[in-house]
């Protein structure tokens, strides 16, 4: 190296005592915001390990009781592809959004990337949710319907910009 390669050259800020932090990117409202589309994805994807679909059977004949409930969650039963899709869309969700909360400059692939999971993740979690809805829909399809809605809204109201 010589000093005509502009590699050889290091800009550092000698009032900060080493090399200067890039500006922050996110206000302290979107980074709440960030930290709320994070916290209702982890959810939903707990949310997608509750049984969806559940049946119990009680039979009482000839003197013989059987009795027993199966279930099924969002990555099992009815259009069990869908659900596996909304919970691979939520995994690299987290990921994304974990990556950029943690001070990772992923640019404007990062807010492309971190949209298209959302958007993935509330349309496969609405069709799983719609496919699921006449075939014995249990507690953890309308609690997967509340949080796929509220994701919507809130990355939503991010993309807007509406206060």
């Amino acid at each position: 190296m010589n000093e005509r390669d502009p590699n050889y050259w290091v800009s550092i800020d000698p009032t900060r005592g080493g090399i200067a932090p890039p500006p922050a990117r996110t206000r302290s409202g979107e980074r709440a915001g960030q930290v709320l589309l994070l916290a209702i994805l982890v959810l939903f994807l707990v949310d997608t390990f509750l049984p969806w679909q559940r049946v119990c059977v009680d039979l009482n004949d000839f003197g013989l009781r059987f009795a027993g409930c199966l279930s099924a969650n969002a990555w099992s039963g009815t259009a069990s592809h869908v659900g596996q899709a909304a919970g691979v869309f939520a995994i690299a969700t987290i990921a994304v959004l974990g990556l950029r909360l943690g001070g990772v400059d992923l640019a404007e692939g990062g807010d492309v990337a971190a949209r298209i999971g959302v958007y993935g993740t509330a349309a496969a979690g609405g069709l799983k949710w719609i496919l699921v809805l006449g075939r014995l829909a249990a507690f953890g399809a309308w609690m997967g319907l509340l949080l796929l809605m509220a994701m919507a809204i809130l990355e939503s109201i991010a993309w807007f910009g509406i206060r």
